[in-house]
């Protein structure tokens, strides 16, 4: 977030299970919302991102991102096919700790760190 690479934005959506005509279009358009994003960053249709709370749409979805990660951060120059999602180099322990992915210390085509540095200004939520 200090203007060296891409800044994401994380939302949440909620979608009631119950109610009526007028909170079933708002499920239909949180839904509709999610797929155009995730069509926009995967160039992928599968009907298994239909049910995120699933394992096997959270499969998909890192096999996508590593997938692209391999080609991103690989020697040989390779076109991504208009795919924009890639796993973040890092990997999470089951008990909370962040681990490097790779031996890489900096993003491939910057200088920027992969794990960054605390903020003086953001709180350490929102920084590593």
């Amino acid at each position: 977030m200090d203007g060296q690479r891409d800044t994401e934005i994380a939302i949440g959506c909620y979608q009631s299970q119950d109610g009526d005509d007028n909170q079933q279009m708002d499920r239909d358009d949180v839904q509709a919302y999610r797929m155009s994003l995730w069509y926009e960053h995967t160039m992928s249709v599968d009907e298994v991102f239909l049910e995120p709370e699933r394992l096997e749409c959270v499969e998909r979805m890192r096999s996508i991102g590593d997938d692209m990660w391999e080609i991103y951060s690989s020697e040989e120059i390779r076109d991504m096919e208009g795919v924009h999602l890639v796993t973040y180099p890092v990997r999470v322990t089951a008990e909370g700790y962040v681990k490097d992915l790779s031996d890489r210390v900096h993003f491939p085509d910057t200088n920027s760190l992969v794990k960054g540095k605390r903020s003086k200004i953001l709180p350490p939520m929102f920084t590593t």
